[in-house]
């Protein structure tokens, strides 16, 4: 008997020590996509669970969504709420501890028919915030060693008043950021606005600095600040006269003065902006984009390591953009060789000769194309359907694809599938088969005939995923 209460007491406080830890490591993270999968696997090790899943509830659709479900590829499930037991959990707000799912008519089976998984034990409890609202629900299924006891139920219940709180903090902060990314994008729409020739230059210079910068080692706190930078890094151009700007013939040297000086107003504007500690750097890299390592450039002139690595990123990015992207009635856009030349002729002069060096040798300047460029290729696929209703629907495999590119792709089908669908897909690629999530976005019936031509948009494509699909887009690109 001394032995088992010894037994418990340590039981008991490990999984203490193992709570403060996750509280502390909730408490720094604001990524919500990330506190959710730390949450997930913090409480698998807590419960000695087979698996987790961690649902969300949206209340303005009345659906729970979950990004977690450890062992399946799938990424984002939408389910009713007051459907299974996560739904009835997050209705009634009810703790419920089920020793055989099979005997409780809450549990579809359905899940479990699809992916093979046998469910034996179901521990399921709600995320509760501070004003008593249910905001989500965590579920653990087949405990280890055995059911789930009410000492479990105990521990669960603490660990998501932990896990409500951090995630109410982690949503807060990505609409604060959402709200500062529209803010963004709003003012890079009134300088296309003004321009409508560079229309979306910032849109893809960020894209290309954020390749590069992924490339070398940045952080995803460094690639942020690159990201935001890149969107704001013309912002000045607002401050140049429209005789200049839109001036449809080469500047007069009085001119191009009068435009260089968009660097300096780009810094200007950005210092009144207030923005967080972490991303205090914005100003100096976004109007750093012209300036060159020899000191040869402008604003200020900077010359070798003066030049932050961010800018340094930032410049080469832009310059590819601008040479390649659009014609002005006194320039033509450039081939894609004849800007790699320019790079190349200007390493050590006026751009970084590493990050040149990345930039051609990973050819990341096929970024922009990679992501809207379809791709004709003799591939497959098979795919689930997933209803709101929990209805699996698989399809034969060897679906013949019509194209792909790095944001969806399209084929036929026999069947009528409304917009809007979500399908569970792998791809047959050459060497690799790849799970992807993804939306039907356009339904076209063919004249004449009895199917229809569906177009998918990717949905939640993970880092690995897209590398992997974006390495296979550029090498048939260039065959």
């Amino acid at each position: 008997m001394a032995e088992k209460n010894t037994k418990t007491i340590t039981k008991k406080l490990t999984d203490l020590s193992i709570l403060l830890e996750i509280s502390k490591a909730m408490i720094l993270e604001r990524n919500l996509d990330t506190l959710l999968d730390l949450i997930a696997k913090k409480t698998r090790e807590v419960m000695t669970a087979d698996r987790i899943s961690l649902f969300i509830v949206d209340h303005d659709a009345s659906e729970l969504w979950t990004h977690i479900a450890q062992d399946l590829e799938i990424k984002e499930i939408r389910l009713p709420v007051g459907k299974g037991i996560a739904g009835y959990v997050a209705k009634s707000g009810d703790i419920v501890n089920i020793a055989d799912a099979y005997k409780d008519p809450r549990f579809d089976q359905n899940s479990d028919k699809r992916t093979g998984y046998h469910t034996k034990t179901v521990l399921c409890a709600p995320l509760i915030n501070h004003e008593s609202k249910i905001i989500g629900v965590i579920q653990v299924l087949n405990k280890a060693d055995g059911i789930f006891t009410k000492y479990d139920e105990e521990l669960l219940v603490a660990l998501c008043a932990q896990a409500a709180v951090a995630i109410e903090n982690a949503s807060l902060y990505k609409e604060i950021e959402l709200s500062f990314k529209s803010m963004l994008k709003t003012m890079a729409a009134a300088l296309d606005a003004r321009d409508p020739i560079s229309a979306g230059h910032s849109e893809r210079v960020a894209k290309y600095a954020i390749a590069l910068a992924r490339a070398v080692g940045f952080s995803e706190e460094e690639i942020k600040i690159i990201d935001y930078a890149a969107a704001l890094h013309d912002i000045g151009k607002i401050g140049v006269a429209d005789s200049v700007l839109l001036k449809p013939g080469k500047l007069t040297p009085e001119e191009y003065n009068a435009m260089k000086q968009h660097a300096v107003k780009t810094k200007d504007i950005l210092e009144q902006v207030h923005f967080a500690r972490k991303l205090r750097d914005i100003p100096s890299i976004a109007s750093a984009h012209h300036e060159k390592l020899d000191g040869s450039g402008y604003p200020l002139g900077l010359k070798g390591v003066q030049i932050s690595k961010a800018a340094r990123i930032l410049t080469i990015a832009d310059v590819y953009d601008a040479l390649v992207s659009y014609d002005r009635p006194y320039k033509r856009a450039m081939t894609v060789d004849e800007a790699i030349d320019v790079l190349k002729k200007g390493k050590d002069t006026s751009f970084d000769p590493d990050l040149v060096d990345v930039f051609i040798k990973q050819k990341l300047y096929l970024i922009d194309r990679r992501e809207f460029q379809r791709v004709n290729a003799d591939l497959t696929m098979e795919y689930t359907v997933i209803t709101k209703d929990e209805v699996f629907l698989s399809q034969p495999k060897d679906t013949k694809l019509l194209n792909i590119s790095a944001e969806g792709l399209m084929f036929f089908s026999e069947k009528f599938l409304p917009a809007g669908t979500f399908l569970d897909v792998t791809l047959h690629l050459p060497e690799i088969n790849m799970n992807v999530l993804a939306r039907i976005v356009r339904v076209a019936r063919m004249e004449g005939q009895n199917k229809f031509e569906l177009g998918l948009k990717f949905v939640n494509l993970s880092r690995a995923t897209k590398d992997r699909l974006n390495k296979y887009l550029v090498e048939m690109v260039e065959q």
